[in-house]
Protein backbone atom coordinates (compact mmCIF):
# COMPACT_ATOMS: atom_id res chain seq x y z
CA UNK A 1 0.00 0.00 0.00
CA UNK A 2 1.59 3.34 -1.07
CA UNK A 3 1.34 6.03 1.33
CA UNK A 4 -0.16 9.50 0.55
CA UNK A 5 1.70 12.54 1.83
CA UNK A 6 -0.31 15.39 3.43
CA UNK A 7 0.41 19.25 2.23
CA UNK A 8 2.73 20.54 3.96
CA UNK A 9 1.02 23.51 6.16
CA UNK A 10 2.79 27.01 5.64
CA UNK A 11 2.25 30.47 7.26
CA UNK A 12 3.80 33.05 4.73
CA UNK A 13 4.63 36.06 6.12
CA UNK A 14 6.07 39.42 4.05
CA UNK A 15 4.85 43.14 4.33
CA UNK A 16 5.34 43.72 0.84
CA UNK A 17 1.91 42.48 -0.53
CA UNK A 18 3.41 42.14 -4.07
CA UNK A 19 6.51 39.65 -2.62
CA UNK A 20 3.58 37.97 -0.39
CA UNK A 21 1.26 37.24 -3.43
CA UNK A 22 4.50 36.17 -5.58
CA UNK A 23 5.48 33.32 -3.03
CA UNK A 24 1.69 32.27 -2.34
CA UNK A 25 1.28 31.74 -6.32
CA UNK A 26 4.52 29.77 -6.51
CA UNK A 27 4.19 27.42 -3.01
CA UNK A 28 0.24 27.20 -4.64
CA UNK A 29 1.67 26.12 -7.65
CA UNK A 30 4.06 23.43 -6.66
CA UNK A 31 1.13 21.69 -5.43
CA UNK A 32 2.65 20.28 -2.45
CA UNK A 33 1.84 23.30 0.64
CA UNK A 34 -1.31 24.06 2.07
CA UNK A 35 -0.85 27.66 2.39
CA UNK A 36 -2.88 28.39 6.43
CA UNK A 37 -2.39 31.45 6.73
CA UNK A 38 -0.03 35.24 5.65
CA UNK A 39 1.23 37.75 7.64
CA UNK A 40 2.76 41.57 7.05
CA UNK A 41 4.45 41.88 10.00
CA UNK A 42 6.22 40.05 12.88
CA UNK A 43 3.04 40.43 15.73
CA UNK A 44 0.82 38.85 13.42
CA UNK A 45 3.25 35.79 12.57
CA UNK A 46 3.50 34.83 16.38
CA UNK A 47 -0.51 34.64 16.89
CA UNK A 48 -0.78 32.97 13.54
CA UNK A 49 1.11 30.61 14.21
CA UNK A 50 -0.01 29.80 17.81
CA UNK A 51 -3.60 29.05 16.50
CA UNK A 52 -2.82 27.73 12.78
CA UNK A 53 -0.06 25.34 13.95
CA UNK A 54 1.93 25.50 10.54
CA UNK A 55 4.45 22.83 9.55
CA UNK A 56 6.48 25.81 7.75
CA UNK A 57 6.95 29.60 8.57
CA UNK A 58 8.43 30.91 5.53
CA UNK A 59 8.77 34.65 6.81
CA UNK A 60 10.78 37.90 5.45
CA UNK A 61 13.21 38.82 7.61
CA UNK A 62 12.56 42.85 7.25
CA UNK A 63 8.83 43.47 9.19
CA UNK A 64 7.57 45.77 10.81
CA UNK A 65 6.34 45.28 14.73
CA UNK A 66 8.56 42.59 14.73
CA UNK A 67 11.62 41.24 12.53
CA UNK A 68 10.93 37.88 11.33
CA UNK A 69 14.14 36.45 13.38
CA UNK A 70 12.45 38.28 16.44
CA UNK A 71 8.88 36.32 15.57
CA UNK A 72 11.23 32.67 14.63
CA UNK A 73 12.80 33.17 18.10
CA UNK A 74 9.94 33.38 20.04
CA UNK A 75 8.26 30.51 18.59
CA UNK A 76 11.39 27.91 18.58
CA UNK A 77 11.05 28.21 21.98
CA UNK A 78 6.81 27.12 21.92
CA UNK A 79 7.50 25.41 18.94
CA UNK A 80 10.20 23.45 18.58
CA UNK A 81 8.63 21.15 16.10
CA UNK A 82 8.14 24.22 13.45
CA UNK A 83 10.45 24.42 10.70
CA UNK A 84 11.52 28.64 9.74
CA UNK A 85 12.99 29.39 6.88
CA UNK A 86 13.92 33.24 6.39
CA UNK A 87 14.69 35.02 3.10
CA UNK A 88 15.24 38.56 2.80
CA UNK A 89 16.58 41.17 0.27
CA UNK A 90 19.62 41.41 2.43
CA UNK A 91 22.87 38.84 2.07
CA UNK A 92 25.77 38.34 3.46
CA UNK A 93 27.33 35.28 5.48
CA UNK A 94 27.11 37.36 8.78
CA UNK A 95 23.55 38.11 8.78
CA UNK A 96 23.01 34.31 7.42
CA UNK A 97 24.65 32.68 10.53
CA UNK A 98 23.22 35.24 12.77
CA UNK A 99 19.61 33.96 11.35
CA UNK A 100 20.94 30.26 11.99
CA UNK A 101 22.44 30.64 15.61
CA UNK A 102 19.71 32.06 16.15
CA UNK A 103 17.00 28.64 16.09
CA UNK A 104 16.48 29.18 12.55
CA UNK A 105 16.37 26.44 10.24
CA UNK A 106 17.07 27.79 7.10
CA UNK A 107 18.08 31.18 4.95
CA UNK A 108 17.23 32.26 1.74
CA UNK A 109 18.51 35.39 -0.80
CA UNK A 110 15.07 36.49 -2.55
CA UNK A 111 18.00 36.90 -5.74
CA UNK A 112 17.65 32.89 -5.06
CA UNK A 113 14.08 32.03 -4.87
CA UNK A 114 12.22 30.48 -5.75
CA UNK A 115 14.62 27.40 -6.52
CA UNK A 116 16.58 27.51 -2.98
CA UNK A 117 13.43 27.90 -0.95
CA UNK A 118 12.50 24.53 -2.47
CA UNK A 119 16.02 23.31 -1.93
CA UNK A 120 15.74 24.04 2.01
CA UNK A 121 11.71 22.58 1.73
CA UNK A 122 13.13 19.57 0.60
CA UNK A 123 15.88 19.27 3.01
CA UNK A 124 13.84 20.32 5.67
CA UNK A 125 11.26 17.47 4.91
CA UNK A 126 12.39 14.48 3.35
CA UNK A 127 10.15 12.31 4.60
CA UNK A 128 7.67 13.86 1.87
CA UNK A 129 7.56 11.71 -1.37
CA UNK A 130 6.12 14.68 -3.04
CA UNK A 131 9.28 16.97 -2.65
CA UNK A 132 11.26 14.28 -5.16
Amino acid sequence: MERVARKIRVLVADDSRTALHAVCAYLDFEGQFEIVGTASDGLSVLSQAESLCPDLLLTDLCMPRMTGLEAAMQLRKSFPGLRILIFTELNGLLLREECLQSGVDGFVEKSQMPEKVMEEVRRLFPENPRMD
